[in-house]
Formats: C-alpha cells, structure tokens, sequence
C-alpha cells in the first residue's frame, strides 16, 4: 500500500526524478515498512501475552498485616490478649475471663486478669436481652466474648477495649 502510494506521488510530482532517485526512494520506503511491521509483530506479540496474563485466576501475595491478624481457632484468656495487645488492635477475637464490674448506664463490663482489665462495650450486641441480662445478673462463672479489639479512652483504667458482638454467660 505504501509502495502504491509512494509510486503515485513520484508520478504527480512537477519534476521529474531519475530512475536512480526513485529506486532509492522505494528501498528506503520498504526499509521503513519492514521497520513498521516488524513493530507491529513486536505489539502484537505484547497484546497476546496480556491476554495469556488476564485470562489466569488472580493470585495475590499474602501480606502479613500486623494490625489484621487472622483470630486465633480457640479463645484466649484475658491476660493472653494483654500479652500480644499490638498483635490483636483492629482484630475480632474471643476471649474467656473472669467478670467484672458491670457499668450499668455505660453499657459495658469489666473482664479482669492480675494483668489487667479489659472493658467490654455490650451496646452493639445485636440482642438487648442480653445486654438487659448481662448488667441485671450476678456474673460468677467466666464470660466468653467475641468483638473487635480497640483502645479504650484515656480516661479509664482498662488496657484495651472490646466491641462485644456475641457474649456467652
């Protein structure tokens, strides 16, 4: 197509080129289609291999997150999770320990260990029965709590805070 169209310009052209001139013209023409296709060749080759990429299931690394840990299979006692505190930020965990004080008008409790204490915000339980029963019942048998591990206020005493979502008495 090139060849054509450069043998037409030649033709149109006002002044007549020489024989030498025109052979020169069409060498140095093929040389840039035979640049251009092999270009091409070079893309094509690109678009074949990303679509062999996107047509593989996505395998993404596993990255380590220290503040997204994986909760642990079995619950952990109140004074393991003040242990390894910086592991369990952000994390859902289920812990097993002895009650506290209940802050009734809070809505939370207390889980102690001679570590330390653990506040328990019993607000977000789906099932306001439970919250009624929690702060309403003498708790002396341990509690197992599941909820997402926080840091408390400052102005309190307890080492770390949990948002319950389920609690077993």
């Amino acid at each position: 197509m090139f060849l054509a169209m450069a043998l037409l310009m030649a033709a149109c052209s006002p002044e007549p080129k020489s024989g030498e001139e025109l052979r020169g013209e069409i060498q140095d023409l093929k040389k840039e289609i035979n640049s251009m296709q092999e270009k091409l060749d070079k893309l094509q080759a690109g678009q074949q291999t990303m679509l062999a990429l996107l047509q593989k299931p996505l395998q993404l690394p596993q990255v380590e997150q220290p503040f997204q840990q994986q909760p642990p299979p079995q619950a952990l006692t109140v004074s393991q999770l003040l242990a390894k505190k910086d592991q369990y930020l952000g994390s859902r965990v289920t812990v097993k320990g002895k009650a506290g004080p209940v802050i009734v008008h809070h809505k939370s409790m207390l889980l102690v260990a001679p570590e330390g204490m653990v506040e328990v915000l019993l607000g977000s339980l789906p099932d306001e029965k439970t919250v009624v029963r929690l702060t309403s019942t003498p708790l002396e048998k341990p509690l197992t709590v599941t909820g997402i591990v926080g840091l408390p206020p400052q102005k309190t005493s307890a080492k770390l805070q949990i948002t319950a979502e389920a609690v077993d008495f």
